[in-house]
């Protein structure tokens, strides 16, 4: 089994739960506020947890950003594309212009680090939990919030630059609802929320595998996919003919399309383009659509399908991203799986930054190995007319009890003081990448990026994500100027 697959499995989805309602200030369960010293780093009071930092910096207000977005001479894969769309592809190659880059995040107003998952005795409660009566309560409060929670505004003032989404959410297992109509529609709702806050929208599709039993065809005829979770991508049968046309799932297959393409046309209307990641690290084995499961011509024609179906239903407010895992070697090793310039607007990078061990120790390599993979398609985007970029990341460190290093820990981590956000960002700035994705926070267990107690404490690399908000060459969503 492969560690990236592994990591990605019980890091980020296993570790689900810990979740509650939103406490906004620590008083509402502290009642003596002489248990906190505050000239020490780490509060006392058994309730708040021990590992909880002193918070020293502060954000500061930056203004928006000016990008040119005129479409003049613009290469783009759908032809048909909004001008809107067409406008968006110019905004992220003009924003390298500027030696700045778009930060986001997968998830960043659905799931988040809550105060009261902190608290001791409920993580204890808690840890094992995945869909618990409080993380659905906190999931929803964030999709019924105007002002959705976000661990990045609460840390900034902003939500990140770059929303990020997943079709787990719109067959509603990540919205944790089960009826197909009301996930659809709260995933739509919540993408228009981001964007009203200026975040630019991306959606990844973890599909299920088309022949999973937990995809039920209702009597209307459309299909119902409120059963599949994470597992279902990675239940393997890697023979795409079975979902091409003439196979025995081409029919669920098309239904799923369908679902996307709705999605696509309610953000349409309201004239917000997405970028769209669809089979993700297609070169690894971890899901069905990928590595040795799948024939790299196999893999080429699904992927170049999906796109002549979404265009055949009128999706025309899609830039495409092709974005195998890293680490590469060679254009031949990036390229291997690629579908064609009529296909594809961004070439992109999924890679993490992983450690195996416990206690772990600083290593360079990450860095080495991502700039030299970034170079590479740097070069490979210059040759075909296209943009490159990051467009999923993040580290993981091994946990104490070694049950998994799906997310940063709330101490000790060895990225403590290396500035790892800022060094991600300047080796885009340096290949002319316009945007990093990190992975989602889906629990204390599982976070990519850090949080917040209350104004006065929070993880430990509170102080350092601050400062990098405060880099003149970050963009959140409230610097976009792209709406």
């Amino acid at each position: 089994m492969k560690k990236k697959y592994i990591a990605l499995i019980l890091g980020t989805y296993l570790s689900y739960g810990l979740t509650g309602n939103i406490i906004s200030n620590a008083q509402e369960i502290i009642t003596d506020k002489s248990n906190i010293q505050k000239e020490n780093t780490m509060i006392i009071n058994e309730k708040i947890p021990q590992n909880m930092t002193k918070i020293t910096k502060h954000p500061l207000t930056k203004e928006k950003v000016l990008v040119n977005t005129s479409i003049k001479n613009l290469n783009i894969a759908d032809k048909n594309a909004t001008e809107k769309t067409k406008k968006l592809l110019s905004y992220l190659k003009n924003v390298t212009k500027q030696n700045k880059f778009i930060f986001g995040q997968q998830n960043d107003v659905i799931n988040s680090v809550k105060p009261n998952m902190l608290i001791s005795s409920a993580s204890e409660e808690l840890k094992n939990s995945h869909n618990s009566t409080e993380e659905i309560q906190s999931v929803h409060d964030n999709l019924d919030s105007y002002f959705a929670h976000s661990n990045s505004k609460d840390l900034t003032g902003s939500i990140t630059g770059m929303f990020g989404i997943d079709g787990l959410s719109l067959t509603g297992d990540e919205t944790h609802l089960s009826n197909p109509e009301e996930a659809l529609k709260k995933s739509i709702n919540v993408s228009l929320k981001a964007a009203k806050e200026g975040a630019l929208i991306t959606l990844s599709c973890h599909m299920p595998n088309f022949s999973s039993k937990n995809i039920k065809k209702l009597s209307n005829g459309k299909y119902d996919f409120t059963k599949c979770n994470f597992w279902d991508c990675s239940n393997f049968y890697g023979d795409a003919k079975d979902i091409l046309p003439g196979g025995q799932y081409n029919d669920r297959f098309l239904a799923y399309i369908d679902m996307i393409a709705e999605y696509a046309h309610r953000l349409q209307e309201h004239n917000i383009p997405v970028i769209f990641r669809p089979f993700h690290e297609n070169n690894g084995s971890w899901f069905w659509w990928g590595g040795e499961h799948m024939s790299e011509q196999d893999s080429i024609k699904l992927y170049q399908y999906l796109v002549e179906q979404l265009q055949e239903r009128n999706v025309h407010n899609f830039l495409y991203v092709y974005s195998p895992n890293g680490p590469f070697n060679s254009e031949k090793d990036y390229m291997a799986r690629y579908p064609g310039d009529k296909y594809v607007d961004i070439l992109a990078i999924d890679s993490y930054d992983f450690y195996y061990d416990y206690p772990a120790t600083y290593s360079d390599n990450f860095f080495k190995n991502m700039q030299k993979s970034c170079e590479i398609i740097h070069n490979v985007a210059i040759k075909h007319d296209k943009l490159a970029a990051i467009s999923e990341t993040g580290c993981g460190v091994m946990k104490p009890d070694k049950s998994n290093y799906g997310g940063l820990l709330k101490e000790n981590n060895p990225i403590l003081g290396k500035q790892w956000f800022k060094r991600v960002a300047q080796i885009a700035i340096d290949n002319d990448m316009p945007y990093f994705l990190v992975w989602s926070n889906d629990s204390d267990n599982s976070t990519f990026l850090p949080y917040k107690y209350n104004n006065e404490y929070g993880h430990e690399m509170t102080d350092e994500f601050i400062d990098f908000y405060n880099w003149d060459k970050t963009i959140f969503a409230n610097q976009n100027n792209f709406y």
